[in-house]
């Protein structure tokens, strides 16, 4: 049965919640579920104990939705949310319950049902959760497609999406950010774009990948005159995770696209070409990425995962960067900084 939990997620809330179940899946940022099959508390009272647990380690609330399906127990998890009466925690395990709440909530809160899909299903005469529930599958699968097939499955208590305990690697990798005082020159502009490539390059790393195409992009604010907005993609020579070849490459870019005369607000770098280095297909005709430059790559990480990530960077990033974004209304970071712990007199 999975149970699904949402709240602001951090280690220590997942290392407390696999002491119920080490099958787990972590689907967003404050997301997860968790497999609770063959435990032997179940129910309501298992939703409050792992509910509070959570509060008494981490000091986090959280809803908990339990159901028979990971597309219920998300269901389930809005209730707990918008129901009092759950006071946090929403148990869907018989038909009749799910059956309550799906007859009184609109198509589009149904997960992965969104308004493009809730506008071909209204040709069907399906607007609520409880009529998709009902629909046959097979037939509204040929207008849509196997997801919505899928999910009508889930929705009448028959599993059919299988918890991702290691989360996919990522098909696209973008890094952007808004400026923190507005780059006239091109100078402050490469250099951002420069730092946003490494940052792009590191996540890239981190999943064994190597890019192909880059995207860069450049624009004024959108709420002035003459708003200027300009993208364009560039091919890398070959496969690489190679963080200089790469900044370069999006300095070169960006450069092509400043236009003098104008006070820019954001730029940013996507990698929208990316192969696993497991799987990367050699060209006989191109030599690829050196070994110099992966013993680099891998001194460089060597270096950030000892001493932390601004211990070493391109000289391409600038050492003052006052383009920076500001974050001055930053909460604070008592975890991690002395700084921030709050002082008791």
């Amino acid at each position: 049965m999975p149970f699904h939990i949402n709240g602001d997620l951090s280690a220590r809330v997942m290392n407390t919640l696999q002491a119920f179940s080490p099958a787990l899946e972590v689907y967003s940022i404050d997301e997860m579920f968790l497999q609770l099959d063959g435990l032997p508390e179940q129910g309501n009272d298992l939703g409050h104990r792992i509910k509070e647990k959570v509060w008494q380690h981490v000091r986090i609330p959280v809803g908990v939705g339990i159901a028979p399906t990971k597309t219920l127990a998300k269901l389930a998890n809005r209730a707990a949310k918008t129901i009092p009466k759950c006071n946090g925690v929403c148990v869907l395990d018989e038909p009749h319950k799910w059956e309550w709440l799906l007859r009184r909530l609109p198509i589009t809160e149904i997960w992965g049902i969104g308004k493009r899909m809730a506008l071909r299903l209204a040709d069907l005469g399906i607007q609520s959760g409880w009529e998709l529930a009902t629909a046959h599958p097979k037939t509204v699968r040929r207008r849509c497609n196997i997801n919505v097939e899928r999910t009508i499955e889930e929705l009448n208590g028959r599993s059919c999406l299988e918890l991702e305990e290691l989360p996919p690697d990522k098909k696209q990798i973008y890094c952007t950010r808004s400026f923190g005082s507005r780059a006239s020159t091109l100078q402050p502009i490469q250099e951002a774009v420069a730092l946003y490539a490494s940052r792009a390059v590191d996540k890239l790393r981190s999943q064994r990948g190597l890019v192909t195409t880059i995207h860069v992009f450049l624009h004024t604010s959108p709420f002035e005159p003459n708003y200027y907005s300009a993208s364009t993609t560039a091919q890398l020579p070959y496969p690489t995770d190679d963080v200089r070849l790469v900044a370069s490459l999006a300095r070169r870019t960006v450069a092509n696209l400043y236009k003098p005369g104008r006070e820019y607000v954001k730029a940013g770098v996507g990698l929208i070409e990316i192969q696993g280095r497991r799987h990367h297909q050699f060209d006989c005709l191109s030599t690829g990425q050196s070994e110099q430059a992966d013993r680099v790559m891998s001194a460089l990480e060597a270096v950030k995962r000892r001493y932390g990530k601004g211990a070493v960077f391109l000289a391409s990033q600038g050492v003052q960067q006052p383009w920076a974004m500001r974050q001055h209304h930053r909460s604070p970071e008592y975890t991690t900084q002395w700084s921030d712990l709050p002082a008791v007199s």
